[in-house]
């Protein structure tokens, strides 16, 4: 009886083995410039995505694309949060209804972003890189829902941090990506 305890300890041990993928055990190699480059070649603005990439204060490049997914993720909920805290004032200022509305709704829009960058980044602890493409797509969205209900000029600040949030979203998207390939 011990014996066979010992060849079915074996016989598993040894198919646990074989079954595992020796490529997801060893660490990513960390990026270079020539990926980055790639990723910000697919982004909506390329030298924005470059710059913020290569920002010597984000040690980009001693990580792995999951470790760049992560610190993009965090750049766009900060640019979320600014945004949000942004609109509070100018909800209090409008001059009329329908302007108070469309800051209102703006406000919701950049809840619903906030909670798909959070999935996102829930997404890519589980490996799930589809899904955190989805949703850095869905946070792109909201943005450009509040952009258009509030209609701001290309000189609001309120338009800038729409632009900047939408570029971090996007950046997550292209690293999604190259995590899918």
């Amino acid at each position: 009886m011990a014996s066979f305890a010992c060849c079915l300890l074996i016989a598993s041990s040894l198919a646990i083995i074989l079954f595992i993928n020796p490529s997801e055990a060893k660490p990513r190699p960390n990026v270079t410039n020539d990926e980055i480059n790639t990723i910000c070649s697919k982004t909506i603005a390329p030298s924005f995505c470059f710059r913020v990439l290569t920002n010597q204060t984000l040690h980009a490049n001693e990580t792995s694309l999951v470790g760049l997914a992560k610190i993009s993720i965090q750049l766009a909920l900060d640019s979320a949060y600014d945004t949000q805290l942004a609109i509070s004032p100018l909800i209090k200022q409008a001059k009329n209804y329908t302007e108070r509305e469309g800051y209102t709704l703006c406000s919701q829009n950049y809840r619903q972003a906030v909670a798909a960058v959070r999935e996102a980044k829930q997404k890519l602890a589980k490996h799930d890189y589809r899904g955190v493409r989805v949703e850095a797509l869905a946070a792109v969205e909201e943005a450009r829902a509040c952009e258009n209900r509030v209609k701001s000029s290309a000189y609001s600040p309120l338009h800038e941090r729409n632009k900047g949030f939408i570029r971090y979203s996007n950046i997550i998207w292209a690293i999604s990506n190259r995590l899918v390939e």
